[in-house]
């Protein structure tokens, strides 16, 4: 009896472990292979569809959004089109592209079915992060 019943409190555990990511919103996650499926996030792929578009105006747009996802990936996505010489940032990108690399707000990441976390934009437009995006941005954004 001892044993069925921490057999199924360590099932429930897990379970309830494996549905963490059930209880965000999406739209909020940066993921380039989240879940079981190994997926992109919606906002990834709203990005990348941008990118494959060449729609930059667009994405410079995302700078100023409410969703912190977005702000990421318009500044990560930026900085690779400005360094290839693919968009020209202006002043007030440039500005609001150095405010989002300091600042504390959170944004949740997945990578998988279990690993999920909240980090700072800061902390993720940092060195030791610096390679968390890097395929997907050479995939994305070809050099010519």
């Amino acid at each position: 009896m001892r044993t069925k019943l921490l057999t199924l409190l360590f099932l429930i555990g897990i379970l309830s472990g494996m549905n963490a990511q059930d209880n965000v919103d999406e739209n909020g996650v940066i993921g380039f292979a989240c879940s079981f499926a190994g997926q992109p996030t919606k906002t990834v792929k709203k990005v990348a569809t941008k990118l494959n578009n060449k729609k930059y105006n667009l994405i410079a747009k995302l700078l100023t959004s409410n969703n912190n996802a977005e702000r990421y990936l318009a500044v990560i996505s930026l900085e690779q089109l400005a360094k290839l010489k693919k968009y020209n940032l202006n002043e007030t990108e440039k500005n609001l592209i150095s405010e989002i690399k300091q600042s504390g707000e959170l944004v949740s990441i997945c990578a998988g079915c279990t690993n999920f976390e909240k980090v700072s934009l800061k902390e993720l437009l940092g060195k030791k992060k610096k390679k968390f995006a890097r395929n997907w941005l050479n995939r994305n954004i070809k050099a010519e």
